[in-house]
């Protein structure tokens, strides 16, 4: 089951992201999970709630946008969906293809909801973090 290491690698992710906004607390985590990465959606989903169970994360949400898989044919140049993970070029039937999408798996987003104190009163304020190449940077 890599689904756990997966889960487990999203979650020290999100923490260290979380170091740059203290007051923060996750809402949502976005992930994009292409097709071929043979992970199965409703076990990552599962050892993601698993990993932050008793945690300052706990009651996050995981939010996984499947990308489906696509190529490209070397031989004709048209860009087809890759159906059963078999790359065969349904105009010339060449299978001889680059991938074009389809074996993703990336942090995306994280929704935080940032709780501030103005004049002693808590008050919440809900952020959306950027990509994760950017994700210091929330919006």
């Amino acid at each position: 089951m890599h689904e756990l290491s997966i889960a487990v690698e999203l979650v020290r992710m999100i923490r260290e992201e979380l170091r740059a906004h203290p007051e923060a607390r996750l809402k949502t985590a976005h992930v994009c999970l292409g097709a071929l990465r043979q992970v199965e959606r409703t076990t990552l989903q599962f050892c993601f709630e698993a990993t932050i169970r008793d945690t300052a994360l706990a009651g996050a949400q995981l939010s996984i946008e499947p990308v489906e898989a696509a190529a490209r044919c070397r031989q004709c140049g048209l860009e087809f969906a890759v159906e059963d993970k078999w790359f065969e070029c349904p105009r010339c039937a060449a299978i001889d293809a680059d991938l074009l999408r389809g074996d993703e798996l990336r942090l995306t987003s994280l929704d935080i909801e940032a709780v501030t104190t103005e004049a002693g009163a808590g008050t919440k304020e809900s952020r959306t973090c950027l990509p994760a190449d950017k994700l210091s940077n929330c919006e």
